[in-house]
């Protein structure tokens, strides 16, 4: 289940989860009845949506597939700092947006470390 305004790609309907829209309590009521309704009949569907979900993140967000990015990122923002000649607070404006637009998120998601 996502956000409607998240990245659309994350899901694809029905084969790695469900797109439902939060604000449409009613149609987010009928996707999960069905869901479950489709389970009780038939006892694969839960492990075929399941996994579609983890096929989906083996294909398209690994560590490996998240590190090949960065690296390309890296090399394209390697070049436009030559290019363009930014001074140190520009460039720290740079990262802090990036940060902020891509790591922030993944990093909160992070659990602690809880001591037993």
């Amino acid at each position: 289940m996502r956000n409607p305004g998240g990245p659309a790609e994350i899901i694809v309907h029905g084969k790695s989860g469900f797109n439902i829209d939060h604000y449409r309590g009613d149609q987010a009521a009928e996707i999960l009845v069905d869901f479950f309704e489709k389970c009780k009949t038939d006892p694969s569907h839960w492990t075929n949506i399941s996994e579609g979900g983890l096929k989906r993140i083996e294909e398209k967000y690994t560590w490996q597939i998240y590190s090949e990015r960065l690296l390309i990122l890296t090399g394209v923002y390697g070049f436009w700092k030559h290019v363009s000649n930014l001074d140190r607070r520009e460039s720290r404006r740079y990262l802090e947006m990036f940060y902020a637009l891509k790591y922030r998120k993944l990093a909160e998601s992070v659990p602690l470390a809880v001591e037993e």
